[in-house]
């Protein structure tokens, strides 16, 4: 194949990667289901998107979580909604490696098509929306002869009430190259692309549970007289706890197959539970190889995406550090010189380097002691605990038999859902705050998640399984000694209560943890 001819391989098929053009709808296949974050993108009780906030969007997030499933919905609900199938470009550079050898030129000559040949056909053709898709595996601009995809991208917004919508592994990514062709961060949005939670992975799977009577909503305990932030500012607690309890009275009824669930959840995460086919409802389904090939999709995502953002000399250590947190399973904080000494770089090197790529690749977060300014240890937390399984152990056969390592994974995933529920406070309130939970270590037991509400702390104790009264103690400890207004305990299925949500020392709210998790 000549030069010529893989520059143009694109343009040759690209009614393939648009088919909409020639069948409408009819020609995706899509879950039954709408990811959970389709609705505030696409807001489809609302007259325009989110996508149209901003000149240029940006997906960003993981392999496997589902962007371009969620770009594909964004189309059909458009289309559906009377919009022409010719206001839809979609571009994806991970399709075939020779879409990234010239691939500016390669996206120009795409864009003159369409609007030579595609737009004319529909009867109105604005908006329009231009999908570039895994736009990172695009040639870097230091390359020789290589503009980057900025350049091309910029040169799209020419066209009036033209959107832009990218997707990518990291916001970094994204960052870099806007800035670097000269476009002000007021003309774009980067929107991060998390696994499913366990409230989506319900939903899912009991599509009877979104029924008007039945559907548990975090908004009110997000805004308004019932939420956490009006309770931690006045520091009346008692209308927050009639909303938990208003929505934990829709599902009361339904808690026996929720709590069912939560095990199988634990041991896919928000990854593996959903399959080509649909949602998985026992992890027993999925082989070795299922979890084999997340933790392939995962190194590749590493050696990929890493070079692209950051400077680091031993990739493979990254993966070593996922593997480490898998084994570890936050359980206890490891010290910084341990790491050191594993890994032969300087305590520069984990906390400058290694950590930050992991968390802007959405894989891995450290969490120092909350009030620390010069903290000597880190607790390693995985985002999704499908990974943790498939670098721990192989498979789901050990979690769906070990009642420890159900709650190693517990933790996990309270420690995901514990970021979901913050920044869910913070964005609802109008505040672009990126969420940070810590712990706190008190006299007789760990404080497990501190955020913040607007500078006030809240504590959330993990008390999984029998006994609790340590990590209570904890919690008062902790409420005494910031005077903070409230602090949550999650308790698991083994944990005997007389009521689901009760109330201790009138700060203090136990709540189940199954419904923690539906919250977030």
């Amino acid at each position: 194949m000549s030069t010529d001819e893989a520059s143009g391989a694109l343009l040759r098929r690209l009614h393939d990667h648009n088919p909409w053009w020639e069948d409408g709808v009819d020609s995706l296949s899509l879950p039954a289901r709408q990811k959970s974050d389709f609705y505030h993108l696409a807001r489809p009780d609302e007259a325009i998107s989110q996508f149209e906030d901003h000149p240029i969007s940006a997906l960003v997030g993981r392999r496997g979580v589902g962007k371009s499933t969620l770009l594909e919905q964004f189309v059909q609900h458009r289309i559906e909604a009377g919009a022409d199938p010719e206001q839809f470009l979609y571009v994806p550079f991970d399709a075939d490696p020779l879409y990234q050898l010239q691939s500016a030129e390669q996206l120009r000559q795409a864009v003159r098509y369409y609007e030579s040949r595609i737009l004319g056909r529909a009867d109105d053709p604005t908006p329009q929306f231009v999908v570039l898709d895994d736009v990172h595996q695009v040639e870097h601009a230091s390359k020789p002869n290589s503009t980057g995809w900025g350049r091309p991208v910029s040169e799209l917004l020419d066209a009036p009430d033209r959107h832009v919508i990218v997707t990518a592994s990291a916001g970094i990514q994204v960052e870099r190259e806007l800035d670097r062709v000269g476009i002000d961060a007021s003309e774009y949005d980067v929107q991060p692309i998390l696994p499913e939670k366990f409230r989506d992975y319900i939903y899912t799977l009991y599509p009877d549970l979104e029924a008007d009577d039945k559907r548990v909503s975090p908004t009110p305990l997000r805004t308004g007289e019932q939420s956490l932030p009006t309770a931690v500012e006045t520091g009346d607690i008692d209308l927050f706890v009639e909303g938990l309890r208003e929505q934990y009275d829709r599902i009361a009824d339904d808690t026996r197959r929720i709590q069912s669930q939560v095990v199988d959840y634990l041991a896919m995460g928000g990854v593996l539970s959903y399959s080509q086919e649909g949602v998985v409802d026992s992890a027993s389904e999925l082989s070795r190889r299922d979890y084999e090939r997340l933790r392939k999709d995962v190194r590749d995502a590493l050696y990929q995406d890493v070079p692209g953002f950051e400077t680091i000399q031993t990739i493979a250590d990254l993966e070593r550090l996922c593997a480490l947190a898998a084994r570890d399973c936050a359980s206890d904080p490891i010290r910084y010189q341990r790491l050191v000494d594993l890994f032969d770089v300087d305590r520069r090197t984990i906390t400058d380097s290694y950590l930050p790529a992991l968390s802007e690749l959405y894989l891995l977060d450290g969490v120092t002691e909350y009030d620390n300014s010069r903290p000597r240890s880190v607790r390693l937390y995985l985002r999704d605990t499908g990974l943790v399984t498939a670098l721990a152990d192989g498979d789901a056969s050990r979690v769906l038999s070990d009642f420890d390592r159900e709650a190693d994974l517990a933790r996990a995933a309270a420690f995901d859902h514990t970021m979901r529920f913050q920044y869910g406070v913070e964005a609802i309130q109008g505040r672009t705050v990126e969420p940070s939970v810590q712990y706190w270590r008190g006299r007789e037991d760990t404080v497990d998640f501190i955020f913040e509400v607007d500078g006030t702390p809240v504590p959330v104790g993990f008390g999984y399984r029998p006994p609790v009264d340590s990590v209570e103690a904890a919690l008062t400890e902790f409420l005494d000694t910031y005077d903070a207004p409230v602090g949550l305990l999650l308790v698991g299925d083994t944990v005997s209560t007389d009521e689901p949500i009760a109330v201790q020392d009138d700060r203090l709210i136990r709540l189940p943890y199954w419904f923690f998790l539906l919250l977030c």
